[in-house]
Order: structure tokens, then sequence, then C-alpha cells
């Protein structure tokens, strides 16, 4: 067993040869300390330095109830108390608990009690939650092993680059520290689907997390699962790296909880790991979650007011599901504390209403994941709009910063500003042709087009069009200039138009019969 001696030296050294030695084969217990070491950094630095915010770890034993008021009798919550006796009180309370509650880790037919390699299950929680009413389930899920970059041949796989240019995850970095070429790129190999087959068959008596009657993620599931389904096939495994300064490799779609021995023996028919060393196994994870039917759109619960779920617990799957609720059900929670109204999204307005509504309307019987095939309006939702979609929303309850509205607002007054100054340049099609210097684009000629119109062919770009235009209204040198995301969202907006016009009565009749139902205003 190693201590915390050990992980700080191996953190700050960054060997992953920590001491004393193990088996080069595979070192079970190691805390991987450099995974996403960025976000990390980054996120810690701002909620440690947020004003009025109190940071506490521990795991949470219990839930305080009271009595509620006459006009609501049932039972709230009023804050919770952890494992070593410390109570807090609090006027809300939001529960991500992931895979934690009530679960185990198995490797083959081993069995640990665990929410992941290294941290405790919340068995306490889990009883506290059931105690309350709540209906609940169970589900499981999986991951792949850790690979050793050093012990990997990538000249036989494909190299997939990052995105050129690369774009920044939020509307307030509009343009990304790094560079394009400094992106480090993933791998992709594969594996013939017989030879799994045959590996997962010889091993299904070993396989506690296949045989057990649980379910499993349907839309990210183990490879044992999949070579049961699809053993003809040949799987992809994407070999992406976990940091700058790691030599942790995270084989996605090699998510498996077979003894290790035999996880050994398939990684190595992957071409380009022959000679593969793993820092930690593959595992599986079973876990209780509830009835996601028991929230309300804001993500409180029915049962007992104050009381908000978000993440795993819910019944979904991912990263980005967890996060999304966590969004919703931290603003909510923060509101109910401070008797402002809740924010809710409908399924309309973004792919967090439609996650949420599929929850709370349909319940979860598999891990859910949120997919673009899901939301009836995917062509009006997407990333390019997403502030113009939700950011008002969120100034009007009050969880936007001064800084982010100024900079919404500037980005919204400078797309329309663009859009009218588009719409005002409208030119014949034989004009237009001999300008952006393009006899093969489909422009007719007899029909007179605005310059926003014609944006909305594929093979026109912004560049290309304020180019034809600069010396006529010398204003598009502006517009030229923008950053790249601001003159994206710009096309995207110009193409779309047509789909967007379109979606818009049925956006308005469904909007109607969710009012109707009181989906927006009622909260019961």
């Amino acid at each position: 067993m190693y201590t915390e001696e050990h992980w700080n030296r191996f953190a700050e050294t960054k060997d992953l040869t920590p001491q004393p030695p193990i088996p080069k084969r595979m070192h079970p217990n190691i805390k991987i300390h450099l995974r996403r070491k960025l976000y990390k950094q980054n996120l810690q630095k701002e909620i440690f330095s947020y004003p009025n915010l109190t940071i506490r770890a521990a795991a949470v034993d219990d839930l305080i109830t009271k009595p509620g008021s006459t006009d609501n009798p049932a039972t709230v919550c009023g804050g919770v108390v952890t494992s070593d006796g410390t109570v807090y009180h609090s006027k809300a309370v939001v529960l991500t608990a992931g895979t934690f509650l009530r679960a185990e880790i198995n490797i083959g037919l081993q069995i640990t009690p665990a929410g992941r390699i290294g941290d405790g299950p919340a068995v306490a929680l889990a009883e506290t939650i059931e105690r309350a009413g709540f209906a609940m389930g169970r589900l499981r899920t999986g991951t792949p092993p850790r690979l050793d970059k050093r012990t990997i041949d990538f000249t036989k796989t494909s190299v997939w680059p990052g995105d050129d240019p690369p774009l920044a995850f939020s509307f307030m970095n509009e343009r990304p520290w790094l560079k394009a070429e400094e992106q480090m790129p993933c791998h992709l190999s594969s594996i013939q689907g017989k030879e799994v087959v045959k590996i997962v068959k010889d091993t299904l008596h070993l396989n506690r997390h296949v045989k057990e009657e649980l379910t499993g993620p349907r839309f990210c599931p183990s490879l044992e699962s999949k070579s049961l389904r699809f053993g003809h096939l040949a799987h992809r495994v994407w070999l992406e790296p976990e940091g700058f300064d790691s030599d942790v490799i995270y084989p996605n779609g090699l998510s498996m909880t077979m003894p290790v021995e035999y996880q050994m023996k398939l990684l190595r028919l992957v071409p380009g790991l022959e000679n593969v060393e793993i820092f930690r196994s593959g595992y599986g994870v079973f876990y209780d979650f509830i009835d996601p039917r028991e929230l309300k759109p804001t993500l409180e619960t029915r049962r007992m007011p104050n009381l908000f779920f978000a993440g795993q617990i819910n019944g979904t799957t991912g990263y980005e599901e967890a996060a999304a609720q966590g969004i919703v059900a931290g603003i909510n929670g923060a509101a109910k504390a401070l008797s402002k109204p809740p924010i809710t999204i409908n399924r309309t307005e973004g792919y967090i209403g439609v996650l949420i509504d599929d929850l709370i309307t349909n319940g979860a019987s598999e891990p859910y994941r949120m997919f673009t095939a899901r939301a009836e309006y995917r062509l009006t939702l997407r990333p390019d709009n997403a502030d113009l979609r939700l950011t008002e929303k969120g100034v009007t309850v009050g969880c936007v910063g001064q800084a982010r509205q100024d900079r919404f607002r500037k980005m919204k007054t400078d797309l329309e500003r663009a859009t009218e100054l588009l719409s005002s340049v409208k030119l014949t099609g034989s004009a237009w042709k001999e300008k952006l210097h393009a006899g093969s684009i489909s422009i007719s000629s007899e029909e007179a087009k605005t310059a926003y119109k014609v944006l909305n062919h594929p093979d026109v770009s912004i560049k290309q069009l304020t180019a034809a235009l600069r010396v006529d209204i010398p204003e598009l040198y502006d517009l030229a200039q923008q950053p790249f995301a601001r003159r994206s969202a710009l096309k995207i907006q110009a193409t779309a138009t047509r789909d967007r016009e379109g979606a818009k009565f049925e956006i308005s009749e469904m909007r109607k019969d969710e009012n109707a139902l009181g989906y927006l205003t009622t909260m019961d």
C-alpha cells in the first residue's frame, strides 16, 4: 500500500515508477496526478480564489431533514452530516454522488467496495437516500486500462491532429493560447473482432461485470459487450494522451473488466501495443442511482424540497452530461437559498433541456447519454449560438458576471451589425461570380442576391466575400479581422437561415404545448 508521501513524490517528480518498486506489468493503485493537469490547475485557481466560498473535503453520510411549512408539509432538506459527525446546515443541498452510491469495483471475479480505485464507496449516504423513500436502481459502467506511452509503437498507428485553428471552449476566450501545431495529437489503431471474441468467450466465467444481470451503458459499452454483439467487426482504438508532461495514454474504446492477465493479452493484439505495459488495469463499477422521474425540471427532488440531484445519481453517464446537470442544479440550489426564481431550460432551447426532459419524463432504464439525434431542433442548437440562446437567461437569474455580460452584448452587437451590413449589399448573380472569381459557384444570374444570402453558399467564405467587396465597402475590413470563432458563427448563421426559419413555427407550437401543460411555469 502506498502512503501519501509516495503520491506526493510521484506528483512532484512525474516518475511513473513510484517507490517502493512493484512489478512493472501493473501499478494498480497509482493515482494519475497528471491527468488533465491544466484543467485541474485552472479550475482550482478559480474556485479557491472565489469570494465568500469555503471549500471542505469530507464524506457525506446523512441528510438533515426538518418538517416543511404549513403550505407544503413535505419533509425538507436542511443540510448534511459528514462521516466525522460535522453538521452543515444549509437552505439547499446539491448531491453529485457520481458512481459512489453503494459502489463496488470489480476486475474479473474480484470485488472491492469502492467508487473508483483508491476511493471508498458512499454506503451510508445511499442508505439515507433509500430510507427517505426514493425509488432506486442499480447500474454499471467501466473504464479502460491506462497505458504507458513509452511502450507504444506509434508508427503502427495513424495520427489525428487537433483542430486547425483550435477552438476555445469558452466564449470569454476568442483565441486559444495554444497554436494548432502545438496541440498533442491522438492516434488511431484497431483490433480485430474474431481475436477479441475468442479471449472474451474464454474468460466469460471469470468476468462478473459481463455476467451480472445489470444494465450497462449501451452507447459506450465495454469491449466485452461490443465483441459479443458485433464480433465480426474490427473495433477502433483511440490512443489519447493525458497531458503534455504525462506518459499516460487513455485507450478510448477498450473499456474492459476481465482479469488483468487477459487484459494484457488482449491489449497486445492491437497494432502498436504489442509490447505495451499498463499503469492501471481496466475495471467495472456497480452503483446505485435514483429514478430521475423523482425530479422537477429544476433538478430539485419532488419528494424532499431543497434537495437537488445531478450527474450519475440521476442515471446518466459521461462527464458532459454530469456537468450539464451540475450547472442547472447548482444555479437552482443557489436560487432556492436566495429565494430567487429558478431557471429551467426546455428542449427547444438547449441540449441541457433535452437531457433533463428525457430524464424526468422517461426515467433511465440504462445509463443515459446525450446525442444530437435526441434533439428535435438540433439544427438550431449549435455551439456557435449557445451564447445567444442561453446567456440572457443566465443574466435574468443573476448567474452571469458583468465581464461576461459585456462580452456577450458586444458579440451580439457585432453579429447583428455584420448581418445588417451583408444584407444591405445586393448584386446580380453574374456580378457576384465576377467579383468572387468563381465561375463554378452556382448562383442564378437572373436573381439579385444579398451578400448575406451569397454567404449561404458552402463554397463562399467570409474572407472570400469581404475581399471581393472591400474596395466598394471599406467597413467590411473590420469584419474580415474578426476572430475565427466570430466569423465562423456568422457563416454558420447564414448557412442555417433557411433551416432556422422552417423550425420557428414548430418550436413556437412546442412551447405553447409546454406552457399549456405547465412545464415552464409550474415547478411541482
